[in-house]
């Protein structure tokens, strides 16, 4: 029996990238999108509430992106749209956070970041993006402008391109750039097709939701959402493959196993979580003990009862 199956047609959410300069209506027509609830990183939402009905929570802490996004999907309350606007204060955010720790960690307040303390930044940029796109809801992401300069000749301006981590594009289905130009008096919003793959899309349209529900089709845009394709989603996105009852939970890892996820928990009692994060993040680029392989848990636990063995000597010897 074939892998392969025939590919369908479905009405699928749209999964959307869009950057330009202040006033190109990044956030005024996310806004117009169905059941929104907004991240709003830059309170640039914070006097649209008399204009556009959606709920916002502001922020640019990384854990606190990552536990409304989780919330949403064990409970989608209602919404049918995510707007993170913009993702570049998530970005800077997650990227002091690396180096603040780097520095306490080296010992050195002057300490820069290297080639490969990106690392982290990458897979930490990849865990939120992968569980945002789990999410059965229309997924908008904004981020400014910055100047894309030639790698050849020295200042010599090309154009444009987001401003945040030059692969984040790629996990998106549509990616805009956005302008605006005068039409009768009136500034208009113009969408520029870097990338589509729901094959709907012009090379150059007005940017409206109107516009969205003409070339996308309603039908995707406004369904609810379903809790369970979410959750399956996110647990494939993330290679949690594997379930096991752990405290009489059924829980969804990556290959961990029950047994090690309580000797791991028991670390943490002596470490610390922040202690244990910061392992997680050097040594396997994850931010769950969920996360884990089950080899990968194995030689973590290793390292921690090697350690705890020399810390015993030590004091021991004292």
């Amino acid at each position: 029996m074939s892998m392969f199956k025939k590919a369908e047609v479905q009405a699928d959410r749209l999964k959307m990238y869009v950057y330009g300069d202040a006033g190109t209506g990044k956030t005024v027509t996310s806004l117009q999108f169905p059941n929104v609830a907004c991240i709003d990183t830059e309170k640039g939402t914070k006097h649209y509430g008399k204009f556009f009905d959606f709920y916002r929570i502001e922020t640019s802490d990384p854990k606190e992106v990552l536990q409304a996004i989780e919330e949403l999907i064990e409970d989608p309350q209602g919404f049918k749209t995510i707007v993170i606007d913009p993702f570049t204060p998530l970005y800077e955010k997650i990227m002091d956070n690396q180096l603040t720790r780097l520095k306490i960690k080296h010992g050195n307040p002057s300490y820069t970041l290297q080639p490969k303390d990106y690392r982290p930044i990458k897979a930490e940029v990849k865990n939120l993006i992968d569980r945002l796109l789990s999410l059965d809801m229309n997924v908008i992401v904004t981020a400014r402008s910055a100047t894309l300069y030639s790698q050849e000749e020295f200042m010599k301006i090309l154009g444009t391109k987001p401003d945040g981590p030059k692969e984040l594009p790629y996990f998106f289905d549509v990616v805009l750039e956005l302008t605006k130009e005068s039409r009768d008096g009136k500034d208009v919003f113009i969408a520029h097709t870097e990338k589509d793959r729901t094959n709907t899309l012009p090379a150059i349209f007005d940017f409206t939701y109107q516009s969205f529900v003409e070339y996308v089709g309603i039908k995707g845009l406004e369904r609810e959402p379903v809790v369970f394709d979410q959750k399956k989603r996110m647990n494939e996105g993330v290679g949690r493959n594997t379930e096991v009852i752990y405290n009489k939970k059924k829980l969804r890892t990556a290959g961990v196993t029950a047994d090690q996820l309580g000797q791991l928990e028991k670390f943490i009692e002596k470490i610390g979580q922040e202690e244990m994060s910061n392992l997680l993040k050097d040594d396997f680029c994850i931010d769950s003990l969920l996360d884990l392989k089950e080899s990968e848990a194995g030689l973590l636990l290793d390292d921690l009862k090697e350690k705890n063995k020399e810390t015993t000597d030590t004091k021991k010897k004292k």
